[in-house]
């Protein structure tokens, strides 16, 4: 029984020994003859020779891939956002390809930091209306290794960057819309200039610009002198809308002393018409009246032609008599109006006529 024991175990181990060995000679057969594509990335394989040769246009997705030494090597190209940064401070940011100098239209120069955010394409195709390389063409046209594609993408962004900012002028940097326009404009050149090669523009970003010391002086003399010329401006401006409000309020004083005198002129004028059309009236109102007086003495003379003479002598006795004071008039009735008449003309033609026969006598 012991050895039987014995036996079961020596085989036991050897198995486990020959397990052991097989998976050391698969291990040493898949390192030799294979390769793993992370995950982040997708791998291009490259044939040396015979069918197949060159790159392939097919990625491989993450996971094992066989590989022959010497006949097929697999590259891997990451499929996360990278940052190629122009930044001034290379000791902090070691990955860095420094600051760049952009020379201005009216010669001076501005030191800028600028990132631009890239990934690759994993196979050729067309994103968004741009048609655009893959992985292939990325390491067949740049090269295999990231510090290749790092290098050609910043030597491309930097051409864009001083071909498109060099045409604003020192003060236009300063204008966050001319400046912001440049860059989406340095973008598109970039995004168009290496699809083809398999490279993604995301987006490139203006972190920092600063001028030189004597650029800054000059810079503020120049912006003070546009102020100055500015003021000056606004001044003039001032001055005129001042010279049109004085003349406004001149002939505003103008116009009120023109319509005084056109008042004064207008109520002597209405004044003027009412005197003559008030004598006018009284004109006709007097000749009214003396024609009523003409027209009664008319009346008179007919009534009294017709009546005669010695009744206007009465009545004009009458009148005479009216306005005696004391006295006595006998036999005569105060009423009988006739009776006074006849009396008073009676008695003066009979005097008239006692007095022409008195005097006709010898």
């Amino acid at each position: 029984m012991k050895s039987h024991h014995l036996e079961s175990g020596r085989a036991l181990t050897s198995l486990l020994f020959l397990i052991m060995i097989l998976a050391l000679a698969l291990g040493g057969v898949a390192f030799i003859f294979g390769t793993v594509v992370p995950i982040g990335y997708v791998g291009v394989r490259k044939v040396a020779f015979g069918p197949g040769q060159g790159l392939g246009t097919q990625p491989l997705d993450p996971g094992f891939h066989w590989t022959i030494p010497g006949y097929s090597t697999i590259y891997q190209v990451p499929q996360s956002i990278k940052i190629l940064d122009f930044d001034r401070d290379t000791r902090t940011n070691q990955n860095s390809f420094g600051s760049l100098d952009i020379p201005t239209v009216d010669g001076t120069t501005v030191d800028i930091d600028a990132a631009v955010l890239y990934r690759f394409f994993s196979k050729a195709g067309k994103t968004a209306g741009l048609s655009h390389g893959g992985a292939a063409e990325l390491i067949n046209q740049v090269g295999a290794t990231e510090a290749q594609w790092g290098r050609y993408i910043s030597q491309v962004a930097e051409n864009e960057l001083k071909r498109a900012l060099s045409a604003l002028s020192t003060v236009e940097f300063y204008d966050p819309k001319t400046r912001d326009a440049r860059m989406v404009y340095t973008e598109q050149q970039l995004r168009e200039r290496l699809a083809p090669l398999g490279v993604r523009i995301d987006a490139v970003l203006l972190r920092r610009y600063t001028y030189r010391a004597e650029i800054d002086q000059a810079i503020f003399k120049k912006n003070l002198q546009e102020l100055e010329s500015a003021y000056n401006k606004v001044g003039g401006e001032f001055a005129e809308a001042q010279r049109d409000v004085n003349k406004v309020e001149t002939d505003g004083v103008v116009a009120i002393q023109n319509l005084d005198k056109e008042g004064i002129s207008e109520a002597e004028k209405i004044r003027s018409e009412g005197d003559l059309y008030r004598r006018e009236k009284i004109a006709q109102g007097t000749l009214l009246i003396a024609k009523a007086k003409a027209t009664n003495d008319r009346m008179r003379n007919e009534v009294l032609s017709k009546v005669g003479s010695d009744v206007y002598v009465a009545l004009q006795l009458a009148q005479s008599l009216a306005s005696l004071k004391g006295g006595v008039v006998a036999n005569v009735d105060p009423y009988d109006f006739d009776g006074w008449v006849k009396k008073l003309s009676g008695a003066n033609r009979g005097k008239l006529e006692k007095d022409e026969g008195n005097d006709a006598q010898p």
